[in-house]
């Protein structure tokens, strides 16, 4: 930075420092950090200090991001509330033969229904019941927690409403919901393709048959009964073409001139509406239960803190230095890709998007918008701490007494994680 910085500048920087170390530290022994408190204390300090006016903080929040995560986080409620997600759950086991055919199962429905909705809540949705089936079958779970963030990571690629990361850049760059998916599904599904033998390879011997199982089809009636499940309510179809238009939806805004948040929200706010009409045992306050609250206030606060290092002059500050940095290889798909990668992994993704943007629309390149959209996205699968999702893994096996450890989960996503970036990288410059 210049030694002739104004003070404006000076807050800027101590306060987006503050704020993006404390959310990549995460916690204290003696203290839990929680990425939105973080958020809103960054904002708060932009705020009080004048750094960015009270107008200027309320135009700062993207109210097409809010609204495009919001939407499908209700029809994914709704889907819950149907017993939609137990109910996948418990076919994967009941069709799994082995060890291994069941890792392939949960890998691959993970990752297609990661590539359709959210990606953090499939995986909060799916952990406890797998991590209970291990228990049922003897077998170590962690293989298959680590398979499912890794699946979930790598299937969200594939489309804009696949990850929250995903969803802003969608909003911000204007690519249309089919060209987003036209350039990086081939991504995903190459990625899912190398990742699942490189997780089995990785756990081989975890995974060998033996023990109680012996390669038998798994009492699925048995895990049933520990989840409470009394079936799938067929209200779900109702949910289910909702959720089918609202896909129509995203492959016709072009021609209808309408952003794809307003299509996310109105089919959401359709869903909340009916589904109580056809379901007697839901109502709006379960389905909103499903709704992730801080992950949209983090949004809202990160919103604000970046206004004020945009508007003081931070923000190009922080560009020029990272393209001198680069020796200017920002400017190109394996340069981005590699740095958003690295960045990812020491603030998270999500704010990793988030600073890199402003800089990828000043280029004004659609492949750059990609660019960052896979690497922030694979560069989650490197460590636990890396995505959002790796976390809820981690957190909900902690909950039934199960730990992943930080190197398990290493082994497999590093290697995974380098493999899936070149395979980015090459397939983005052949589209360029």
């Amino acid at each position: 930075m210049p030694p002739g910085m104004s003070t404006e500048m000076w807050l800027a920087l101590v306060i987006f420092a503050i704020t993006y170390v404390l959310i990549s530290i995460r916690r204290f022994r003696w203290f839990n950090i929680e990425r939105p408190m973080v958020a809103l204390l960054g904002a708060s300090l932009m705020i009080l200090l004048g750094v960015v006016g009270p107008d200027e903080a309320l135009e700062a929040i993207d109210l097409n991001t809010l609204a495009l995560l919001l939407g499908m986080m209700i029809l994914v409620g709704c889907l819950e509330v149907c017993g939609f997600f137990t109910w996948v759950s418990l076919r994967i086991i009941s069709r799994s033969k082995n060890r291994l055919h069941l890792l392939i199962l949960i890998m691959v429905v993970t990752a297609v229904l990661s590539a359709l909705i959210l990606n953090d809540t499939v995986v909060l949705l799916f952990t406890p019941i797998v991590i209970r089936t291990c228990m049922l079958i003897k077998t170590d779970p962690v293989p298959y927690m680590v398979a499912i963030a890794i699946s979930a990571n790598i299937g969200s690629v594939a489309t804009a409403v696949g990850n929250p990361q995903n969803a802003y850049i969608a909003t911000q760059s204007g690519i249309s919901f089919i060209d987003f998916s036209a350039a990086m599904l081939p991504i995903a599904v190459v990625s899912m393709l190398v990742a699942i033998p490189m997780v089995w390879l990785a756990f081989r011997k975890d995974l060998k048959d033996g023990g109680s199982w012996n390669g038998r089809t798994i009492d699925s009636q048995a895990i049933s009964r520990q989840v409470s499940f009394q079936g799938m309510d067929r209200s779900v179809w109702l949910v289910g073409g909702i959720i089918f238009a609202v896909f129509i939806g995203f492959i016709i805004t072009p021609f209808l001139g309408v952003p794809l948040a307003v299509v996310a929200f109105v089919g959401g706010a359709l869903a909340l509406f009916l589904l109580p009409l056809a379901n007697r045992k839901a109502n709006s306050k379960d389905i909103l239960k499903g709704v992730d609250w801080t992950l949209l206030l983090f949004f809202i606060g990160l919103f604000i803190v970046l206004k004020g290092v945009a508007t003081s002059g931070l923000l190009q500050e922080m560009e020029d230095a990272f393209q001198s940095v680069s020796n200017g290889g920002l400017s190109t798909i394996p340069g981005l890709s590699w740095f958003t990668a690295l960045l990812s992994n020491l603030i998270s993704n999500v704010p990793a998007v988030m600073l890199l943007a402003p800089f990828v629309e000043s280029v004004g390149v659609m492949s750059l918008w990609l660019a960052l959209a896979a690497s922030s996205t694979l560069a989650g699968n490197a460590t636990i701490l890396g995505a959002a999702a790796n976390v809820i893994v981690a957190e909900n096996g902690e909950k039934l007494g199960v730990q992943m450890p930080f190197w398990r989960f290493l082994k497999a996503g590093l290697p995974i994680t380098i493999v899936t970036l070149v395979i980015s990288i090459f397939i983005l410059e052949l589209l360029a």
